[in-house]
């Protein structure tokens, strides 16, 4: 088979129309280019032996349409296994996204995913987006440049790790790199019907189901893999002996709901720490589950990383789980939280002002080290400077040192953490005194207070991903703005498949200064809270 030539593909990548955005991937770039099965390299033919150093320093510069799989895979492989990812499938897209390597965005930025940046730095591209309305545009956008394509491929396992919608992605949802492939598609990552079958035939082409340590290395159906017929021999009559053979009806399974938080979030191992199982997947969600041994130095106190908490339900009991690291480069496993030391965090209401005036200062959805985790929602950098609101004030103490942390609005993100170190001034909260009031003048205070307006409104565009959406319920208005509040259960409307929905205004609650959005779901409009959504 004729071999197509990287120019012709490298021109056919620089001409498409669409780059892929974080989170959301409108036309792959790489749809239609020759997806490499004139190639000759294989999974097979990676070289393991592979030193860090070479590994470290890859650049997409020296990547090729016939060196892509055996450069990546090794290094796909090592970041895979240490974040629970299928490498299959990491190699797969990567292959699928940037053209096997010839992406521009690849060979100057070493940017394989096409990931973007959203803090102004980075290589700026035009690309499509689309509106709440389904209708294509063309803008310009920021794509994230990385030192490396190591630094690239792990970009890309952090993104999945904090985009809690990708749960089902990783080994602790996913049997293998197939059915993975198939979950992410169904995720919303890309928007091409094809985008799954496109993958599989990639790890189907180059047997990459072996960088996964799997047997089998073919698949055919996009849909998830089934369990393959008991074999005739052990469920039918034994025609040489009447004796009939009776199959164990398979144990019922665990459900969980899992939320990602930063992987460099550490606590404290409790004092019993020891009489807690490690295991590679939460309790009883998958028939393969393997135990893992406690490293012989750890004692109650030893810091371990912490990147995602599980909500475990089984048989109508529910039970939290986290998935640790005993080093940064140790395996993950997941144990009971009863093995963990959470710190006690005080959070009082606050009405103030805070200023941003230190650059590259982390934005949190909780308080970081918290018990529900700290998922990260950008840096201050395109804040600093900027005044905002504070609503609230978080203290605790971790080894020895008291944390302060402040709640701030911010009008594209909404309510969101930072450390007190990134602020240098706040406005002090004022002091309520008690003063004798007259009965004419408490009759005209009452009159006020109920003629405030309950709710603050201002206009709102776009669209949202709903993120922990079943916590929350769906109004009619924002509750305690009305005397006809209606609540809708979930059940009784239609979630779309990739979360995605539109909004189109926005409510501050002022009594409880709480942010809320008016999404449209199923063509109808309802009232969510903010903490339901995620922005991008």
């Amino acid at each position: 088979m004729r071999r197509k030539p990287i120019v012709k593909s490298l021109l056919y990548v620089l001409s498409a129309s669409a780059v892929i955005s974080a989170g959301h991937i409108y036309v792959s770039h790489a749809d239609d280019l020759d997806n490499g099965v004139n190639n000759t390299a294989t999974a097979a033919t990676v070289n393991t032996n592979t030193t860090n150093s070479s590994i470290n320093n890859v650049l997409g510069s020296q990547l090729t349409a016939d060196n892509f799989i055996s450069t990546i895979s090794p290094i796909a492989q090592s970041i895979a296994n240490s974040n629970n990812l299928y490498a299959s499938t990491m190699v797969a897209q990567a292959a699928l996204e940037s053209g096997y390597g010839t992406s521009y965005l690849t060979q100057i930025a070493n940017n394989l995913f096409g990931i973007k940046s959203f803090d102004g730095t980075g290589v700026k591209l035009k690309t499509s987006e689309y509106n709440s309305k389904g209708q294509a545009y063309s803008t310009y956008a920021y794509f994230k440049s990385y030192n490396s394509i190591m630094d690239s491929l792990q970009g890309y396992a952090t993104f999945l790790t904090v985009n809690s919608r990708y749960a089902n992605v990783f080994k602790s949802q996913a049997k293998d790199g197939f059915e993975a492939a198939t979950n992410i598609q169904k995720d919303g990552y890309a928007t091409d019907p094809s985008y799954a079958s496109k993958l599989i035939n990639i790890i189907n082409t180059y047997k990459l189901t072996t960088l996964d340590g799997n047997t089998a290395s073919t698949n055919t159906n996009t849909s998830t893999p089934t369990t393959p017929t008991t074999n005739s021999s052990s469920d039918t009559k034994n025609t040489n002996n009447t004796k009939t053979t009776t199959i164990k009806s398979k144990k019922t399974l665990a459900t969980a709901t899992y939320t990602y938080g930063n992987p460099l979030e550490t606590f404290q191992l409790s004092s019993k720490f020891a009489n807690y199982n490690l295991y590679t997947h939460v309790k009883d969600t998958t028939a393969k589950n393997v135990t893992g041994n406690w490293p012989g130095h750890l004692k109650a106190g030893s810091n371990v990383y912490v990147d995602c908490l599980a909500v475990r339900t089984y048989k109508g009991a529910s039970t939290t789980w986290y998935r640790i690291k005993t080093s940064k480069n140790a395996k993950s496993y997941w144990v009971s939280a009863k093995a963990i030391d959470f710190p006690t965090i005080h959070i009082r209401e606050y009405n103030g002002k805070a200023k941003l005036s230190h650059a590259n200062r982390g934005l949190y959805s909780n308080v970081f080290n918290s018990q529900t985790l700290a998922k990260s929602l950008g840096s201050s950098n395109s804040y600093k400077n900027q005044t905002f609101n504070v609503n609230q004030i978080a203290t605790y103490t971790y080894h020895g040192k008291e944390n302060t942390w402040y709640r701030i609005n911010i009008s594209n993100i909404g309510d969101v953490w930072v450390n007190k170190t990134g602020v240098t001034y706040t406005k002090a909260e004022k002091k309520v005194t008690k003063k004798k009031v007259t009965k004419k003048k408490a009759k005209k205070v009452a009159k006020k207070k109920t003629t405030n307006k309950a709710s603050v409104y201002s206009k709102a565009s776009g669209h949202a991903y709903l993120n922990n959406y079943g916590k929350f319920a769906l109004y009619n208005h924002i509750p305690g703005t009305s005397k006809h509040i209606q609540k809708t259960a979930w059940p009784q409307v239609k979630v779309p498949k990739d979360y995605k929905v539109g909004v189109n205004l926005k409510g501050i609650r002022t009594e409880y200064n709480t942010t809320w959005y008016r999404i449209v779901l199923n063509h109808k409009n309802y009232w969510i809270s903010a903490k339901s959504l995620l922005f991008y």
